[in-house]
């Protein structure tokens, strides 16, 4: 089932969607992986109208938007081939409500500390401002652009409409939506465990498995079911304007990890899709990436190019008494190129940063911390050839020169290894690496 076609339509179309419509599912990578409780199985009119009153600016949708969700829903069923197995009960937001349902989620559902201590890494290493709060920032992010979110722990699917009605914009959100619902109760999406504290890079993979297909299925859906008029009346809608001012205010390490699931990850769908058609997507479920490499080059994933597992070092006895090693994680290959290209790059360090990273197999970012606020990050990476680490490390001693910190930067050509240290003061950065 084929249809190269509708690829590169819902290529086409998705450069002209705003922001908002590109960003409604951002909320389910904190969801995700939470325990699941059994999906309720009375009226979709009582169950919208209970999840309405939790919430000021919250309503049920009337009859008539009722009816039309339910024939999106058909659409929706007919084009991505699955069908629900409980009934999925919309609820419409106003912009007070639907921040208000992030703010809760956000802090029923989120590891605060982890979050926190994820912070004051992308601070040390320069992909956040000094003293700004990662929490604070994602939130504030997520609720100017978010316009709908499916919840995988209440079952419960939102859309964003100020003006209380069902237009354009709402419609193509909820088809949106409704695919998530459709993916979680066929697939699970809990089974793609996309919340665990120190496997950000594989969180992002996974997610933009199930945000590209989602997008593709609303993507199939706008051009079988939206009218011209339609499509003018989305791509002029009034928010649009504060939603792209406050989303390019963001710091890059935000705007590019909110916009890769939906860009790359429809890249990656697509290209199941157009070798076995919905079928091929449903069976990556079976088997979810495991790094945003693979998303960037869909043919590690179908080689099975997983990435090396690797390690940071533990605390040396010799760092003395104090220090400890707060936080691991893996950037992937994303992040570091993100952090190669620095704040605001032109075309060319754009282009030369996807090539540093080009080869990435695998890394691991340790972050320490000791007495009196002394800190040292430690980023060990591992590429694919000699030529990937050399690459990875003129760009990195790049970055680093103009770092307001002591640095160090290893390469081991032979192993095709990089490691680099960046901390608060000289005296660390031997004992992390000792190299010359």
């Amino acid at each position: 089932m084929r249809s190269c076609q509708n690829a590169e339509v819902s290529s086409r179309l998705l450069s002209q969607l705003p922001v908002g419509l590109l960003v409604a599912f951002t909320v389910i990578v904190s969801a995700c992986g939470s325990p699941v409780g059994s999906a309720p199985t009375t009226s979709s009119a009582s169950i919208a109208s209970a999840s309405a009153s939790l919430v000021p600016g919250a309503h049920s949708p009337n009859r008539s938007d009722l009816a039309t969700f339910t024939t999106i829903e058909k659409q929706v069923e007919a084009i991505r081939g699955l069908h629900p197995k409980t009934p999925v009960n919309p609820v419409l937001l106003d912009s007070a409500g639907l921040r208000d349902m992030l703010t809760t989620m956000n802090a029923d559902q989120t590891d605060h500390q982890a979050l926190a201590a994820q912070g004051r890494l992308l601070i040390d290493i320069g992909l956040l401002p000094p003293g700004s709060s990662l929490e604070q920032l994602e939130l504030d992010l997520d609720s100017g652009q978010v316009i709908g979110f499916y919840d995988t722990v209440s079952k419960g699917l939102y859309v964003l409409s100020d003006s209380g009605g069902v237009g354009a914009v709402e419609k193509a959100t909820f088809a949106h939506e409704y695919t998530h619902a459709l993916q979680d109760q066929n697939f699970g999406l809990d089974k793609l465990a996309i919340d665990t504290a120190d496997q950000g890079d594989r969180d992002l993979a996974r997610t933009s498995l199930a945000e590209g297909d989602a997008t593709l299925s609303m993507m199939q859906w706008m051009t079988k079911n939206l009218s011209t008029l339609d499509m003018l009346r989305i791509a002029g809608d009034a928010s649009t304007a504060a939603q792209t001012e406050q989303f390019d205010k963001a710091p890059a390490i935000l705007r590019q990890t909110l916009m890769f699931p939906y860009e790359q990850g429809l890249t990656f769908v697509e290209d199941a899709y157009n070798k076995g058609g919905w079928p091929a997507v449903d069976g990556l479920y079976g088997s979810p990436p495991d790094s945003t490499s693979q998303i960037l080059h869909p043919e590690l994933y179908a080689s099975g190019v997983a990435p090396v597992p690797t390690t940071v070092p533990a605390v040396p006895a010799s760092m003395g008494s104090g220090w400890k090693l707060t936080m691991q994680d893996t950037l992937g290959e994303l992040q570091l190129r993100t952090w190669l290209e620095g704040e605001s790059p032109n075309d060319a360090a754009t282009k030369a940063a996807a090539s540093d990273t080009a080869e990435w197999s695998g890394d691991r970012v340790g972050l320490y911390e000791g007495p009196a606020g002394a800190w040292a990050v430690v980023i060990h990476t591992e590429w694919r050839s000699v030529a990937g680490s050399d690459s990875f490390n003129a760009g990195a001693t790049a970055v680093l020169t103009r770092t307001p910190h002591p640095t160090r930067i290893c390469g081991d050509a032979a192993a095709s290894e990089v490691t680099l240290v960046i901390a608060s003061d000289q005296t660390a950065i031997p004992e992390l690496a000792p190299c010359t």
